[in-house]
């Protein structure tokens, strides 16, 4: 008899669950990222008050046998606040497949956040693989609870190109990036008079945060931050890190970024460049502070650096030498904790990959 209730371990032992689900499905065919338990306590926000259900998970008894995870965030569509989560993190075991774990997360995961007044849990469906098993499954409730947006799929540059060449699961990539490898080195940091590239501190928090709304305001579905989770997320809180571009003597721009490591052949580290904010900065400022992010990466052991490819950064950010444009591989999914809405064209987004 399975019992619905918050995963009752540690974070590292969540972490550790999660991972092994998804390599007993996954390992060998497709990237698995190598989520840990301080990355948990960091995106749930694990020490707050209220941060218990996040965590939701199946139990065989004493014995996990799947997780839904998700942290209430506030988005805005046309236009219009809305409370809801990020979710992601859908974990069964090959041993619990076909028990119907993750259709039973899912619908639990649904009335807990209507319970709440959230209206929905974005997610993301990944086609890239036909290993992946998780477009199928969202497939079965698309017009009941589920609506598809957006596909979406990655900015990429490399930064170690023999380890990301023996890493890259895909076959061709791999050759490609090993015989670009030449060709793929890092721009040399300039010390260009009026713009200092520094790490973040918290009396930049305030900046920041207009900074995040001057930088997304253009996008049909965004993210809207406050200063908590803004700093929790440009690393004011530990686990992530943030870099910020001062032009003139003005914080005028921000990148944050983190390290995840991923197994595909080998187990690698990759950077996550999460926010962008560089709207309000020169073409030359923009510059500077996304390769101090790429020199930062490569100093934390990087062998790639990722960006989702949304549009929520001015057009031209990413068209620059040594970046390749990955095709989608992925679509947005809106599951609605009520009756399916009707989305609004939604061309830019401002969410986070998860």
């Amino acid at each position: 008899m399975f019992a619905v209730r918050p995963f009752d371990g540690t974070p590292e032992e969540l972490a550790e669950f999660v991972v092994s689900a998804w390599k007993s499905t996954y390992a060998g065919a497709m990237a698995v990222p190598h989520w840990s338990g301080d990355y948990f306590r960091w995106q749930l926000r694990l020490d707050e008050p209220d941060s218990t259900n996040r965590t939701l998970s199946v139990y065989d008894g004493e014995r996990p046998a799947g997780t839904l995870l998700h942290f209430p965030m506030t988005f805005q569509i046309a236009g219009k606040l809305i409370e809801a989560a990020q979710a992601s993190w859908l974990s069964v075991p090959v041993a619990y497949r076909g028990k119907g774990i993750a259709h039973l997360l899912n619908e639990e995961s649904r009335t807990l956040l209507r319970d709440q007044g959230r209206q929905f849990k974005l997610g993301f469906g990944y086609f890239g693989s036909n290993a992946s098993l998780g477009l199928r499954f969202w497939k079965k409730s698309e017009g009941k609870s589920v609506s598809f947006g957006k596909r979406v799929g990655f900015w990429a540059r490399v930064l170690d190109p023999p380890r990301a060449a023996a890493w890259n699961v895909n076959r061709w990539e791999g050759r490609l990036t090993g015989i670009s490898g030449p060709f793929l080195k890092l721009s040399k940091l300039r010390q260009t008079p009026g713009i200092l590239i520094r790490p973040m501190q918290a009396e930049d928090l305030p900046r920041c945060l207009e900074l995040a709304e001057l930088a997304t305001r253009h996008c049909d579905l965004r993210l809207i931050w406050d200063e908590n989770r803004l700093a929790r997320q440009l690393g004011l809180q530990g686990f992530s890190h943030a870099l910020v571009a001062e032009e003139q003597g003005e914080v005028r721009g921000c990148i944050g970024y983190h390290v995840l490591p991923i197994h595909g052949k080998i187990l690698e580290n990759v950077g996550i460049l999460d926010l962008v904010l560089i709207s309000e900065l020169s073409a030359r400022a923009r510059a500077e502070l996304l390769n101090s992010s790429l020199a930062r990466l490569r100093e934390l052991a990087c062998v790639v650096a990722l960006k989702l490819r949304t549009g929520d950064y001015p057009a031209g950010t990413f068209l620059r030498w040594g970046w390749f444009c990955k095709p989608a591989d992925s679509q947005v999914l809106i599951t609605w904790t009520q009756q399916p809405e009707q989305l609004p064209p939604v061309h830019r987004l401002h969410v986070l990959w998860r």
